[in-house]
């Protein structure tokens, strides 16, 4: 185990050699109409047009670095009709819809490319019997199917042929329970609204409708996800933003979000984390969250990282708290017309935090509690665990009073999601003290260890509401960095 003096040198060079700040960039493509999933493993998935093509890169597990991009034998379309879709069933076979045409890739190989015979407005989901489901404009809303194996697709069924309208503009999602979830617009009696239909795992639900039949008409398109509990959610254009959920069976009544800021072919997009935070991307970079501790919305703003503006935005949960985003940022963006964006990928956290896509998609530190009391004190565990790749390696539980972003970028291009300071210097001066114990440690063959911070009574009551975020990382400092975890110091 190293010394204390070993510690603070091991610091200084962690300052001076990979102290930098950590930026957000493009990811070094160039397309449209990004689409993104996120797998059972954690890895996350990206495809996205350009030139009537769609493209795939992934971001594995732990992995500071997009892999190369790989075509996928389909197409994309120049507007909204046709545009990219992946999705992951869960021997983490790779899906994509694009154009009129669908693919797969098992293993390292793409197959041959099919035409399932879908038209125009198509979004593609994968339920949790691995059959893969696509909504499309038919005689209005029809579905295909196949599970993910097979070749041959069912017939396509028409679900809901009511409406007055074959721009339906839909989105669809699928349970852990075997459901899928759709949404799509709909003039409805005699102005556009939102409609939902849900599949139980043996038939289509009757229409109901998530904007309760609303004035406002709904633009191009509303989008659909849910939470853990399979509820869903909708955000929904209607000049103003609006979000509405279904509980028990019904729509509640919908929220307006934001007045004035999602017109026609803003497209929506949501997710919905773990502990129920609420996340919104929409065109031009806009993003709203739903804090669950707070229990209100916020508006935040995607950050512009080259010349030109923000278009089209995606989003989906990561595998605990926060989300994925990923936008096109250009000064060609183009509402109507597929261009070659930069792409920029970044992940959210609820309280707005937006970090770069790098600052690891790695797991690893848990915690008791967030919450310290300045008055009774107390003592929190902390678990490491880096995984069997760590085993036997040093680790340094770093703590920091100045947040996580934009973090310490680490010369293997990924990053410790905190800002280094002097209570990180603290902390490693009393390193493995009863303060601090074994916050410098040799994880064991499993790559886990335990550390425990312990605070005396009254010893921070001069700090109450003072955010502390923790996480480690092993030495070398090129190997694992953690993600971070909130100590909040309350009365």
């Amino acid at each position: 185990m190293l010394s204390g003096r070993s510690l603070i040198v091991a610091l200084g060079a962690l300052l001076l050699a990979h102290g930098a700040t950590a930026q957000i960039a493009p990811i070094g493509t160039k397309g449209a109409y990004p689409d993104l999933a996120i797998d059972k493993n954690g890895n996350l998935h990206l495809v996205y047009g350009r030139s009537g093509k769609t493209y795939y890169r992934v971001l594995s597990k732990g992995s500071p670095l997009f892999g190369a991009e790989e075509s996928t034998g389909v197409g994309a379309s120049a507007d909204h009709r046709q545009q990219p879709d992946v999705a992951i069933d869960s021997t983490g076979g790779v899906h994509v819809l694009g154009g009129s045409l669908y693919n797969r890739k098992i293993g390292t190989s793409w197959g041959s490319p099919q035409a399932p015979g879908i038209s125009r407005d198509h979004h593609m989901a994968i339920d949790s019997n691995d059959r893969i489901w696509v909504v499309y404009r038919g005689g209005q809303v029809a579905v295909k199917s196949k599970l993910a194996s097979a070749s041959v697709w069912t017939g396509g069924t028409n679900i809901y042929t009511s409406g007055a309208t074959d721009h339906i503009y839909p989105d669809i999602t699928a349970g852990t329970d075997g459901s899928v979830h759709l949404v799509f617009r709909m003039l409805h009696p005699n102005n556009y609204d939102c409609g939902y239909l849900r599949y139980n795992g043996s038939t289509w639900s009757s229409v109901q409708w998530a904007c309760k039949q609303g004035s406002p008409k709904m633009e191009e398109g509303p989008h659909i996800a849910l939470d853990k509990n399979n509820i869903p959610h909708v955000a929904m254009p209607e000049g103003n933003l609006r979000y509405n959920r279904r509980v028990n069976g019904q729509w509640l009544t919908p929220v307006t979000v934001a007045a004035g800021a999602a017109h026609s072919r803003s497209e929506p997009t949501i997710a919905v984390d773990s502990a129920g935070n609420r996340y919104i991307g929409a065109w031009g970079g806009k993003i709203w969250i739903y804090n669950a501790g707070t229990q209100a919305w916020k508006q935040y703003q995607l950050p512009s990282v080259v010349p030109g503006g923000i278009g089209f935005v995606d989003v989906v949960k990561q595998e605990g708290v926060g989300a994925w985003m990923v936008y096109e940022n250009s000064q060609g963006v183009n509402k109507t017309g597929a261009g070659a964006a930069d792409l920029v990928v970044v992940r959210v956290q609820p309280d707005g935090t937006i970090q770069p896509y790098a600052s690891t998609n790695n797991s690893g530190l848990s915690t008791t509690s967030t919450v310290v009391s300045a008055s009774a004190g107390g003592t929190i565990l902390y678990t490491m665990d880096g995984g069997t790749a760590e085993a036997n390696k040093f680790a340094a539980l770093l703590m920091s009073i100045s947040g996580t972003t934009p973090g310490t970028a680490l010369t293997n291009n990924g990053l410790l999601p905190l800002n280094l300071d002097p209570i990180t210097v603290l902390s490693l001066q009393l390193a493995n003290t009863p303060m601090f114990a074994n916050f410098a440690v040799t994880l064991d063959g499993q790559g886990k260890a335990q550390a425990t911070l312990t605070v005396a009574r009254g010893f921070l009551r001069d700090l109450i509401g003072i955010k502390f975020h923790l996480a480690f990382l092993t030495f070398p400092v090129t190997d694992f960095a953690s993600n971070s975890v909130l100590l909040q110091v309350g009365a």
